[in-house]
């Protein structure tokens, strides 16, 4: 058997079987009958990187035969298109990576055939994914009882103010759904009134009625109070409230807190002690050196930042981790110069730093908790505050005078910023919110009296939904004529009878009152969360379960828009800061929306 080809420098005949040989680097099998071809093409498209010496004049093929690219069908092209175009969209990477030498190299080693298409092909598959997309979320929307609103402004590299707006809504199944609705170019005075009108215009386009529009929750700035104001007295509206960040309001909560004399002096003289082993290389050395020799956990230093929520509390944690390290640090004239040595904190105020971040940690926990986009989390807002004042922030005999001072402080702040001494607190939405939350739905941090003015106010907002659905379904369009119920049979009533459980006995259509009664007594386990209890029993509780889906949809914080413009940073880099705003929208949308609603 004559072997002159190189290709069989990676071919071997099988032994048990002369008429197929085996692939050396993948240890493929082919049939092969006196000819190299199957061999030649296998290696042009599985390893072409050892392609270009399998050729020799006997076999009857050139040099540049072999590196011929071998065409692929249209189907496998227009796949190929559209994953660089969903890698694009999902990883918000710029349009002109296409054109890098690198990635077309990159294209030919994957799929010899394919030829990358020009930048203006990839962007017209763009639109046309967002354009699909956005039928999506219109969809997603049409089919939801209600939703609220998310808004925040950032700024490009080219100084531009956009304004992103997210919707949130719970879905049939009762899913938690987060969508971006538009990232649009603000132009003008970010004033209460401009971005009332954009809001509008953005619940407009997608079709949202007024009586499906819950809350807008904003930051604590006074433009976005006075916008939800504006909004709350628009017909279109529907008096639509206004939720103040959980976030934010916590943030000034601590603020003012640590704005106390001498707590602000320890901060600062942290901060300034952070800075020194941030900026000082021989400082950060001998840290790790003095970690390792001591066996402290090789953590660097925090520095707070005042746009960060937390951030003080987390930089005290970490310098108290750090302490003896810190201090051996400064005590070693080989690292601290003679000057540099009064940075060293005092033994009060190293203890004041303690208390101060003891104190504060809960409150991290709670921000944290309050921020996940999974929970239904405005309902949580009140109980957990209620706790933290009743079981952590409650003075106790041995607590320090630093302690008593930001406990008496943290809960003026509180009762003052969430209103919860006034006295029509218990028709706030915070409260109706809990009561459709299983896990504190008996209100107890309310007095008996309060609780019923709650209760009373979710079942009229219960009945009031449920009226107005019913008014939506009784007249179908020719399109939604729904489908005519099968009658059941004797047998199957009585098999229903006999399969029916305790839960059988509380139908009661009709009346809110009576089913918030029930929903009150039930001990049913809340093992998921709210959501997916309400999923499980929204057929016992069918009135109930509208303001659930009202009440729930609104996020305790703005921090999904937040997290939206921190990722369009990444598109708004200096390689493609001269993005057009509508391809702005475009990425950020299709970044966002095609995670939650699938390619």
């Amino acid at each position: 058997m004559s072997k002159r080809s190189v290709v069989w420098q990676h071919f071997i005949v099988v032994m048990d079987d002369a008429k197929k040989v085996e692939c050396k680097l993948c240890k493929q099998r082919f049939a092969y009958h006196s000819s190299t071809t199957n061999m030649t093409y296998h290696l042009k498209t599985a390893h072409p990187q050892y392609s270009t010496s399998a050729s020799t004049a006997s076999s009857g093929l050139t040099q540049t035969t072999l590196d011929q690219n071998s065409p692929i069908s249209e189907k496998r092209e227009r796949e190929i298109t559209d994953g660089i175009v969903d890698f694009i969209a999902l990883d918000m990477r710029p349009v002109n990576l296409i054109e890098g030498v690198g990635f077309k190299d990159m294209m030919k080693i994957l799929e010899p055939g394919y030829t990358v298409p020009k930048r203006e092909t990839v962007m017209h598959a763009l639109t046309a994914k967002y354009e699909t997309t956005k039928e999506k979320v219109l969809e997603s929307i049409k089919n939801s009882q209600a939703v609220s609103f998310t808004t925040d402004m950032w700024t490009s590299l080219r100084m531009e103010s956009y304004m992103t707006v997210t919707a949130h809504f719970i879905t049939e199944a009762w899913g938690l759904q987060c969508l971006v609705l538009e990232t649009k170019q603000m132009e003008e005075n970010h004033t209460a009134a401009t971005i009332a009108q954009r809001l509008g215009e953005v619940a407009d386009k997608y079709e949202i009625p007024g009586c499906k529009r819950v809350a807008v929750v904003h930051d604590n700035a006074a433009n976005m109070i006075l916008c939800a104001d504006i909004l709350g007295r628009d017909e279109k509206w529907a008096g639509v409230k206004g939720i103040r960040c959980a976030g934010h309001t916590l943030q000034l909560c601590i603020n003012a807190t640590l704005n106390q004399d001498p707590i602000c002096r320890t901060v600062v003289a942290a901060r300034l002690l952070v800075a020194h082993f941030k900026k000082r290389t021989k400082a950060r050395k001998g840290l790790k050196e003095k970690q390792k020799e001591q066996k402290v956990v090789e953590h660097v230093l925090i520095q707070d930042v005042s746009m960060r929520w937390n951030s003080s509390q987390t930089m005290l944690a970490r310098l108290i981790e750090q302490r003896w390290p810190v201090t051996a640090v400064l005590s070693d004239p080989n690292y601290t110069g003679e000057n540099e040595r009064n940075l060293d904190l005092t033994p009060a105020q190293w203890n004041m730093a303690e208390d101060i971040s003891n104190v504060l940690k809960p409150i991290v926990t709670l921000t944290e908790l309050q921020s996940e986009e999974e929970n239904a989390s405005l309902s949580a807002t009140i109980p957990m505050l209620a706790n933290l004042k009743r079981r952590h922030l409650a003075p106790v005999e041995d607590d320090s005078p630093t302690t008593k001072s930001l406990k008496t402080r943290l809960v003026e702040e509180s009762d003052n910023r969430w209103q919860l001494k006034d006295r029509l607190f218990e028709s706030s939405i915070y409260v109706q919110a809990a009561v459709v939350d299983p896990r504190f739905k008996l209100l107890s941090f309310l007095d008996d009296a309060k609780r019923d003015v709650a209760y009373i106010n979710v079942s009229q907002l219960a009945d009031r939904l449920s009226a107005e659905g019913d008014r939506d379904s009784s007249t179908p369009t020719d399109e939604e004529v729904p489908a005519p119920k099968r009658k059941k049979t004797d047998k199957e009533r009585e098999i229903d009878m006999l399969m029916c459980g305790d839960e059988g006995e509380k139908e009661f259509p009709g009346d809110s009152k009576k089913e918030v009664k029930y929903y009150l007594q039930d001990r049913t386990k809340v093992d998921a969360g709210p959501l997916a209890w309400w999923g499980k029993n929204e057929d016992r509780y069918p009135r109930l379960a509208r303001a659930a889906k009202y009440l729930l949809s609104i996020p305790a914080t703005s921090t999904p828009s937040e997290r939206i413009f921190s990722k369009a940073g990444f598109i708004f880099n200096k390689t493609r800061s001269c993005l057009l705003p509508e391809n702005v929208d475009k990425l950020v949308f299709l970044s966002h929306n095609l995670k939650r609603l699938g390619k």
